[in-house]
């Protein structure tokens, strides 16, 4: 991790300055959380410190070299998501920034997918895999991270109380269970309002009104998420294997991606 070795060149100054002011960050918010006993809160800061020590694991003992603006990208990526966007709810006052994260996340994937996948072609002998191989495998790589960061976010929704699966209001419902058991789908077209009757935890009961539509869990989100986390891993993937099949003369911006193996 570039914040705890020392680099002369500006991309890594940058990287260790950043990685100060996040670190710095997050545990000033961590302190609070534990004094507000706030453990959703507490649950996502510990998750982002931990994730914020994956470069240096990766450097220090798979011996690998991560690019300096790789790095930056994902320090910065993940302190977006988790701090600003569930956190500080950037989710709700930009309303772009969720799907933003997710075609960032899509492409920043399959780059990791790509690397690994590249180096361990680069440095065998016994097998050589082909560029569309590579761009396959790379496009199926990201969408799997895609698919379990929904696991990340159904789970903390269910077990802790958090809403990383975010509500939309829809007007329109296809379903089988309105109709008369016989598998026949009922549409219900242009909803006008729906009434939700539930009881706190103490017994209380209220009523929730919801007007101008449906109130979706987390369906239409979790899909969106994936169609565009699908954009950024065909997009890199496509790149990829450009870059390969042009033996590494052309879209040389992808170098930027390529962790390489320290020499001893």
């Amino acid at each position: 991790m570039k914040f705890f070795t020392a680099h002369t060149t500006t991309a890594s100054k940058i990287v260790t300055l950043l990685y100060a002011l996040y670190r710095l960050i997050v545990i000033v918010m961590l302190g609070s959380s534990l004094y507000r006993q706030q453990w959703s809160h507490v649950a996502l800061l510990v998750l982002t410190l931990i994730l914020f020590t994956l470069p240096y694991i990766i450097e220090t003992y798979l011996h690998i070299n991560i690019p300096s603006l790789l790095e930056l990208i994902v320090i910065s990526f993940i302190f977006s998501s988790t701090i600003l966007g569930e956190l500080s709810d950037f989710y709700g006052y930009i309303p772009i920034w969720d799907t933003a994260l997710h075609t960032l996340n899509g492409f920043l994937a399959a780059g990791v997918g790509f690397s690994l996948i590249y180096l361990l072609n680069e440095n065998t002998t016994i097998l050589k895999l082909t560029p569309l191989f590579i761009a396959v495998t790379t496009f199926c790589f990201s969408m799997t991270v895609g698919v379990a960061w929904e696991f990340v976010e159904f789970s903390a929704d269910r077990w802790l109380n958090m809403d990383m699966q975010k509500d939309r209001i829809v007007r329109r419902v296809n379903s089988v269970d309105l109709g008369s058991r016989d598998n026949t789908v009922v549409q219900l077209q242009d909803i006008q309002r729906t009434v939700i009757d539930s009881k706190t935890a103490d017994g209380k009961k209220i009523t929730t009104v919801i007007n101008n539509g449906y109130l979706d869990v987390g369906v239409v989100d979790t899909m969106k998420d994936l169609f565009v986390n699908f954009i950024g891993a065909l997009f890199f993937s496509i790149f990829g294997y450009l870059y390969i099949e042009h033996e590494h003369k052309r879209f040389h911006f992808i170098r930027n991606f390529i962790p390489t193996r320290r020499k001893f």
